[in-house]
């Protein structure tokens, strides 16, 4: 299993913001920085695809998407043109209960949380950040944060509301639904055709 953690790549230029032309972002961008799509994207690709996918070959079909010329990977853009390459099929949903169904039928899904707002500390980031569920078992999605650290869930407002086996990330749907809460569409379930067939 692929797992990609982006506070590891600084050295991989993304630039992001681009209608900003000049800016920090566009100039110094980085997979640190602003990557957590990138990773989510080459971590679904590898869990459903036989062929992987490049950080390198996802920056650049993140750009010809233009899904960079806003902060970080504009999914609502980018997930469209990856499921046409991966010859995948992708619902977007709201509803926590289609992600389920999607990860039960083998599936994987992207999710955009999106950090903090009125009454709710952000659990996966304090601002805006894409995660991948891998599975569902026992009421606990399984998870792959692109930004883990050790400490991360450790902090104030966070600790125990997941569990944790190294950088596998158990939580229940009603708490990863409460951090995407303020984001649409907060699933990008990526199923694989010929697992679709015949329903």
């Amino acid at each position: 299993m692929l797992y990609l953690n982006q506070l590891e790549y600084p050295d991989i230029k993304y630039p992001t913001n681009v209608k900003e032309p000049g800016c920090d972002l566009d100039v110094n961008g980085n997979i640190k920085e602003a990557g957590c799509g990138i990773c989510s994207a080459c971590m679904m690709v590898d869990r459903l695809c036989t062929e992987s996918l490049s950080m390198e070959e996802c920056i650049k079909m993140s750009i010809e998407a233009k899904a960079n010329l806003d902060p970080g990977t504009e999914m609502k853009l980018f997930a469209p043109p990856l499921a046409e390459r991966f010859n995948l099929d992708l619902v977007e949903s709201d509803n926590y209960h289609d992600m389920i169904d999607g990860l039960r039928n083998g599936g994987c899904a992207i999710i955009n949380v999106g950090g903090d707002y009125e009454g709710h500390h952000g659990l996966f980031t304090r601002e805006g950040h894409f995660i991948v569920a891998i599975s569902y078992r026992d009421g606990e999605f399984l998870i792959l944060d692109p930004s883990w650290s050790e400490d991360k869930f450790q902090e104030e407002g966070r600790k125990g509301q997941v569990r944790e086996e190294g950088f596998l990330i158990y939580a229940k749907p009603d708490v990863v639904d409460a951090d995407a809460a303020n984001r649409s569409p907060r699933y990008y379930i990526f199923t694989r055709k010929e697992d679709n067939a015949g329903k």
